[in-house]
């Protein structure tokens, strides 16, 4: 007990030793005012919130042409697309809960807040601000699960790409709205706040990170990872990944029963690698299919391609490591070469009238 008190004696007496020799500043600092700090860090916060939803509403509007235009590739991952996004009092990540509430005068209703270009929505002329009363009758409901039953009853009616009629309250009064959905690949896209240069596919969502949309220069860079990722989606990358993580699993369980037999304790060693090298197995693969696959469905979406390689030049650049080392991804001059034989491809088939699909394995 006294070795514990004379330990914690010596750190609370070191950090003041310490400074007693540390030279410091020559000038004199201003004086800060308490309130005026509490104000800077609030609008700070509006700026972040701000930065945030230019970024999110940018990314709407370039995916948005990217799944109703990829229907063909997506099989039965199809659905009804209307073009707009809502949030409530509780939509926004609990650090920007007081910000959002505040800024977009956010309740227990739901209130939209992006409409995208062109889209059904917006040929409907619904309005940013409007807040959701009901659906085909069906009145939005609030509190807890709400936002989930909501999503659900917009899916439901979606299905048929018949007209849906929304009731909405705009300045003070309810107007009625009729919407017809487009078709669309059902995989959700969505903006993670984090600023790190990344973007991920799950199987059924779509998540670009905000470090990414910054890194962006133009509409085609966003799009060609859109793309990307898109195609991992609908090239059922990631089912696959957990199916050969799962047989990998087996093999090495095979393994550890046998060491057990012999009287040796694995502890499920050879089950995790198993599972570990078999769900790796052919990532550099995958991604070089989802660049493939992406490209094509860039260019029926619209986009020009004719740059997409220049894209990891810049991403070289940025991380020269992947200039010659593979991980789970090709390299980037690797990525650049393929890009430039696809992009290739692709015109070829334009100028001969072909078909666009990508092309498969016999």
């Amino acid at each position: 007990m006294l070795r514990i008190r004379s330990t914690l004696l010596l750190s609370a007496l070191l950090p003041p030793l310490v400074l007693i020799g540390c030279a410091a500043p020559q000038t004199r600092a201003p004086s800060l005012n308490n309130a005026s700090m509490d104000a800077e860090t609030r609008k700070q916060q509006e700026l972040v919130v701000e930065d945030y939803m230019s970024n999110y509403k940018k990314l709407q509007n370039v995916s948005s042409r990217i799944v109703t235009n990829s229907t063909d590739l997506c099989g039965d991952k199809v659905a009804g697309y209307y073009g707009f996004n809502y949030w409530n009092q509780d939509g926004f990540k609990p650090a920007w809960k007081e910000i959002t509430k505040s800024k977009y005068s956010l309740d227990e209703k739901f209130k939209i807040l992006n409409i995208v270009e062109k889209s059904p929505a917006d040929k409907a002329s619904l309005k940013e601000g409007d807040v959701l009363v009901s659906i085909n009758h069906w009145l939005v409901p609030v509190g807890k699960d709400a936002d989930k039953q909501l999503a659900q009853k917009l899916a439901e009616q979606a299905k048929s790409l018949g007209p849906v009629e929304l009731a909405v309250l705009r300045d003070g009064a309810e107007q009625k709205v009729s919407i017809t959905p487009v078709k669309s690949c059902d995989f959700q896209v969505h903006l993670a706040a984090d600023d790190v240069k990344n973007a991920y596919a799950d199987g059924t969502n779509i998540v670009m990170y905000k470090g990414l949309m910054d890194f962006f220069k133009t509409d085609e860079e966003m799009a060609l990872v859109l793309s990307h990722e898109l195609a991992h989606n609908t090239m059922k990358h990631i089912e696959a990944k957990k199916k050969n993580a799962t047989t990998g699993g087996v093999l090495g369980l095979l393994l550890d029963i046998a060491a057990a037999t012999a009287g040796v304790n694995t502890n499920g060693d050879f089950s995790r690698m198993g599972a570990g090298i078999a769900g790796n197995a052919y990532s550099v693969e995958f991604e070089q299919e989802a660049d493939y696959v992406g490209l094509y469905i860039m260019q029926k979406s619209g986009f020009n391609i004719d740059n997409a390689a220049g894209f990891w030049r810049r991403m070289a650049v940025n991380n020269s490591q992947a200039i010659t080392i593979k991980s789970s991804h090709p390299t980037t001059p690797q990525r650049f070469v393929a890009i430039e034989e696809t992009v290739k491809e692709i015109k070829g088939k334009i100028e001969k009238g072909v078909a666009l699909s990508p092309e498969l394995k016999k």
